[in-house]
């Protein structure tokens, strides 16, 4: 169900669940088990794959050959794919098992200039498994994750990229999920994407950025 503005003028890059994406798309993508992560992921890269979109998987630890497999069975092109489909570790958000968001977003805005040299007729999605991020959780760790998930809206709307940030319901609770929500401009629940209205957009702050909001 497309709940998006039916007014808005849409140019789709990419698609999840038949709901039109355009560049610096970024959804919040709520599930429950590893099963369903997979069957929502597959998809969105596979399909990114054949169009010839450059995809990167920030995946859990032995994501890398697992789920290289997974996409082969549904393109099997995939293993010609060359640099086109990159899958990193959580270590791209852990340095020395601590999480500093302004680094990470270094990091990704270096990736995102390295893949788009001159932003011309290439578009890149990116699916982010957050289950590295379930040991941390304490109040000072969710306010940073909240401030790091509010700027990497404005990190993806340098590019033509669209990203899904993944976060499983069998490892978060309220207590991280209620201020992500708010964090991100879309949010995918049970077969579902919708435009967010509780998001706070960091574009249109007045004034310094919030270090987080619960």
């Amino acid at each position: 169900m497309d709940q998006r503005s039916a007014d808005a003028p849409v140019a789709a890059v990419a698609r999840l669940g038949g709901v039109p994406l355009t560049p610096g798309d970024h959804i919040c993508a709520l599930y429950r088990g590893r099963a369903e992560r997979d069957r929502l992921m597959t998809p969105f890269l596979a399909d990114g794959l054949s169009a010839g979109h450059i995809c990167l998987l920030l995946g859990t630890k032995g994501d890398g050959r697992t789920f290289r497999d997974i996409l082969a069975s549904a393109v099997p092109a995939v293993g010609q794919a060359g640099n086109n489909l990159q899958i990193r570790g959580p270590d791209e958000y852990l340095q020395d098992g601590t999480f500093d968001g302004d680094r990470t977003l270094a990091r990704m805005h270096a990736w995102s200039d390295e893949m788009f040299p001159s932003d011309k007729g290439a578009y890149a999605r990116l699916a982010a498994d957050m289950s590295w991020a379930q040991p941390l959780v304490r109040p000072a760790f969710v306010q940073d994750l909240v401030r790091y998930e509010r700027n990497a809206t404005r990190w993806l709307r340098s590019h033509p990229q669209v990203a899904m940030c993944m976060y499983d319901l069998e490892l978060f609770h309220s207590d991280l999920i209620v201020p992500l929500i708010k964090a991100h401009p879309m949010v995918w629940l049970n077969g579902m994407i919708m435009e967010n209205p509780y998001f706070l957009d960091p574009d249109e702050e007045t004034g310094p950025p919030a270090s987080g909001e619960a």
